[in-house]
């Protein structure tokens, strides 16, 4: 071998050991999170097959072409303790702070409980997470709901469940929405509708659009409106959805009007 070839393979080696050539390959999984952000759709935890907790972080880039069977996976972290059943949110005024919420937070290697707070912080540029600092009186531990962020720096979450795994000693559905500002790093805390969790939430125009999911009585799609933080009114349409209507999606229709469309 040359000198030139034996440097070159050195070159190659030495990239594929630091940069890694080949795309990560995730395991299979449910309940994890997951948020566009650019051209990414970054993905955090979720749980396997077997009930074990994933605590990876990785990514898909959208603006490169890739074949659907094997998706260029990049892991980029991981987070400090298995999460699933837990909700993202992006701070949309800098699109490089991500807040997740709540959600089931096991030690990945004893799989016990580790929760220490309801929200935690991750910048996608430093990788770095930690513990907010945040006024109010924290929501309870609850799994299966949806965080939203809009343009003023807030993010909403509506409703979810709680079972024995976040320390509820029988099933629970929460009824309120969580606001939490993220300027003020505050909570606030408003009772809505009937409890409701797994269900799709899309922000639209001015309101927080909820549809399906698994309910503590009836199914159904509202739209929980916002004038002012003291004032809510909630259209609410029964029977639009079965009771067993959970984990689907929906979109809203344009950027204009109210309209939304469940999958």
């Amino acid at each position: 071998m040359s000198y030139k070839s034996f440097y070159l393979f050195l070159i190659f080696a030495l990239g594929y050991i630091f940069f890694g050539v080949e795309s990560y390959i995730p395991v299979g999984r449910i309940g994890h999170s997951s948020i566009l952000i650019g051209n990414k759709i970054y993905y955090f935890g979720g749980i396997t097959d077997v009930g074990v907790s994933l605590n990876d972080v990785f990514y898909l880039d959208l603006s490169q072409p890739f074949n659907v069977a094997n998706p260029p996976w990049i892991k980029i972290t991981d987070i400090p303790f298995g999460s699933s059943w837990a909700s993202v949110a992006l701070d949309s005024s800098n699109n490089t702070e991500v807040y997740l919420f709540g959600g089931i937070m096991f030690d990945v290697n004893i799989q016990k409980d580790s929760f220490k707070s309801f929200v935690y912080k991750f910048n996608i540029n430093s990788l770095s997470w930690n513990i907010p600092t945040v006024s109010g009186i924290a929501p309870s531990r609850r799994i299966e709901m949806k965080a939203i962020s809009d343009n003023s720096g807030k993010i909403y979450i509506f409703g979810g469940a709680a079972n024995f795994l976040v320390g509820a000693p029988t099933r629970t559905f929460f009824s309120d929405m969580i606001t939490f500002d993220i300027a003020d790093s505050s909570w606030s805390i408003n009772t809505a509708v009937n409890g409701r969790a797994t269900y799709s939430a899309t922000l639209l125009s001015n309101a927080f659009g909820i549809s399906g999911g698994l309910l503590a009585l009836t199914g159904g799609f509202f739209v929980y409106r916002w004038i002012n933080i003291k004032k809510r009114e909630k259209d609410h349409a029964p029977g639009f959805f079965g009771s067993n209507d959970d984990d689907h999606a929906s979109i809203p229709g344009t950027p204009t009007d109210d309209n939304l469309s469940s999958y």
